[in-house]
């Protein structure tokens, strides 16, 4: 239960009238309190090594065990919980250390003020902690990452080695290299070089590569190619030096020879970490591809292609500021431009294509011209959260660009399923699958009969749905076109069985209705896969009920009857939607027996009193429970009670959340 629906309070020797005037007022104040009242050290010491309490109460009039005492077993247990002293006494001289302020017994409001505000405070206190150790953690992950990287690394600032890694250490012939001069470890012929290379680092931030003669510690000397990039370390900004012995491990390290870029491989990698921590950055992917490539190879050979593509890749760099570049195939380089927004990173494209269309690269006395396609694809929070997928969709784009005449640039946007693309609602939910687009909403139930346990309904949901898409409740209906299609409904279980046994571990007796297609009415193994789901959850078959659509049931009768009778062997149930809405009627639904049906109100409905009265009616003779949807006011509840249904549900109750979180007991 979230901290701002509840707060959880120790009372210690509380009179029970003070406790329940504490509990009023925490309920005036939008808390649902949940409180423990303990009479001894021992009780104290077993409750706060069972839980986790916001604040505790002590009655300094009716409390036998000393404040002192008091405070020595929650630091005895390494128990935060803020104690309010509830009392005489003197509020700048406090009794214990434990105890945050000292009220007035006659003051429940103040006191109550009081707790809420520790709880805040708790609250904050418990997340700094938590941050602290995370920090910790990654900082010892990273130094191990620093310590074992194969290649010889150095962090440099104002000409200084504030960091070289053992690697680094083994090349220079010494043992530690921290406070070092950098100059001193360069022979004298490269040290202007080097020095030159540094204060271009710091002033255009851009990776250099240069061949450099280190001076060994035993005098000897050797060269060695090394790779220049402005980093932080230890919260100082420094230049990053990387030694690479030869070409070889300069491709084994991911990098383009001809563009001195990121190799393809390396470049998807770079690619996808980069959607994992700042896929919300409003940044963009811009693919550049050779317009006619496979012709200009033709005409010139395989090497003068690599030099036009090392020419290309200087006006890439120039006109393109990136974070990232990589060559992605023979005649595609990519960028990474963090924070440039795709308008922006347009107009790069454009300036791109003209200044290389009006370029003459000189190959080898050859004059050659190109021309190029440039496709940038935003990175936002809309992005496949998969690099191969992005640079699928890019490639696709820059392939149309250049069917489109090519020397252009455009923007290109991830190709959602459309309304007016059914041909496969495979597709649909497998692109949705792969974009992590599908999830889970839990709609809370309130009981107004006599049903046992809090009741949640499980519906489909596509993140980041956008006008003329395929909907989820679209996605669920039109998906039964192609009845042997069963993922989605194997996969909406898998996913909500998962969630309502990890809500019933705490010990709540939650039922949850899942929302499901028509789909496995025909398929003779779902019912065993049912029953094997549940043991995996270790959920009892009686807290799951399977909702379908009426027509789903009227248009497969036969099937959908054997299914229902399966489940109630199996001790589970079936319930029915948009309950008296199919053109057949619903006097089949007597061979059916649902536990519960939800008529097909729409949120623009105003139903009569005598039309829910009617569902109520026929709901009785099929001995089914009534769920009214879309409530949205007191006076709609008021006229509902009158009714007689069952349960119902709303924005008057809550709106659909992404977890079972409902304080159930909160709803007057």
């Amino acid at each position: 239960m979230s901290n701002d629906t509840a707060i959880n309070i120790l009372l210690f020797c509380l009179a029970d009238n003070d406790a329940e005037q504490i509990i009023t007022c925490c309920r005036r104040a939008g808390r649902v309190a949940h409180t423990q009242s303990l009479e001894t050290g021992e009780q104290l010491s077993k409750a706060v090594t069972g839980k986790s309490w916001d604040v505790l109460i002590f009655d300094a009039e009716r409390a036998q065990l000393d404040i002192n005492r008091c405070g020595h077993l929650l630091r005895k247990h390494q128990a935060d919980v803020p104690i309010i002293y509830m009392g005489e006494g003197d509020p700048l001289n406090l009794p214990d250390a434990a105890v945050v302020d000292i009220i007035s017994k006659y003051n429940i409001p103040q006191l109550v003020s009081a707790a809420l505000r520790e709880q805040r405070g708790l609250v904050i206190r418990r997340k700094l902690k938590a941050c602290e150790t995370a920090l910790g953690e990654a900082e010892q992950r990273n130094a191990l990452l620093l310590s074992d990287h194969q290649d010889p690394l150095a962090y440099i600032t104002d000409g200084m080695v504030i960091y070289a890694n053992p690697a680094f250490c083994e090349r220079m012939g010494r043992q530690d290299l921290d406070g070092f001069p950098i100059v001193d470890l360069i022979t004298n012929k490269d040290q202007d070089r080097f020095k030159n290379a540094l204060k271009k680092q710091l002033l255009h931030k851009e990776q250099q590569r240069l061949e450099i003669c280190f001076a060994h510690s035993d005098a000897s000397e050797y060269k060695t190619l090394i790779t220049c990039n402005s980093a932080t370390y230890d919260d100082e900004a420094c230049v990053q030096l990387t030694l690479h012995d030869d070409e070889s491990n300069h491709q084994v390290g991911g990098l383009d020879l001809s563009t001195q870029m990121a190799s393809k491989y390396r470049f998807q990698e770079i690619l996808q970490e980069f959607i994992e921590s700042e896929r919300n950055s409003d940044s963009s992917l811009l693919l550049l591809s050779i317009d006619h490539f496979s012709k200009l190879r033709q005409n010139s050979s395989l090497m003068d292609v690599e030099i036009l593509l090392a020419a290309l890749s200087k006006h890439v760099r120039h006109i393109m500021p990136a974070q990232h570049y990589g060559r992605v195939a023979d005649d595609m380089i990519a960028a990474i431009s963090h924070h440039v927004s795709s308008d922006a990173a347009l107009e790069m494209g454009f300036e791109l294509c003209k200044a290389i269309e009006n370029d003459i690269f000189e190959v080898k006395k050859k004059s050659l011209q190109c021309s190029v396609s440039v496709a940038i694809t935003p990175i936002n929070h809309l992005t496949p959260p998969r690099a191969g997928l992005l640079l699928d969709t890019s490639f696709h784009a820059v392939e149309k660009i250049f069917i489109s005449g090519g020397n252009n640039a455009a923007i290109t946007h991830y190709e959602r399923q459309q309304l007016g693309d059914r041909e496969s609602m495979t597709s649909a939910f497998s692109s949705a699958m792969a974009n992590s687009r599908l999830t889970l909403q839990f709609q809370p139930m309130i009981n107004l009969g006599d049903a046992d346990g809090d009741h949640y309904e499980a519906s489909l949901e596509i993140k980041n749905w956008v006008e003329g898409e395929v909907t989820a409740g679209e996605l669920l209906r039109v998906i039964e076109q192609e009845p042997e299609n069963n993922k989605l409904d194997h996969w909406i279980v898998v996913e909500a069985t998962k969630q309502l046994a990890k809500e019933r571990q705490t010990g709540q007796d939650l039922k949850l209705i899942i929302n499901l297609s028509g789909n496995v009415f025909h398929d003779p193994e779902f019912c065993s896969w049912l029953s094997v789901a549940f043991k995996a959850a270790g959920l009892p078959p009686s807290s799951v009920i399977l909702q379908f659509n009426e027509e789903s049931i009227a248009n497969a009768l036969k099937p959908a009857l054997n299914f229902a009778q399966q489940l109630q062997k199996m001790g589970s149930a079936l319930s029915v939607r948009n309950f008296g809405r199919a053109k057949k009627g619903n006097k089949f639904l007597s061979h059916i027996q649902p536990h519960l049906v939800k008529p097909g109100f729409r949120k623009t409905d105003t139903p009569s009193n005598e039309e829910i009265r009617a569902i109520v009616e026929q709901a009785r003779i099929l001995k089914s429970r009534v769920l009214i949807p879309n409530v949205g006011s007191a006076a709609t509840l008021a006229m509902l009670w009158q009714l007689g249904p069952d349960f119902i549900q709303g924005s008057y109750v809550n709106e659909p959340m992404p977890s079972m979180s409902y304080e159930f007991a909160a709803f007057n």
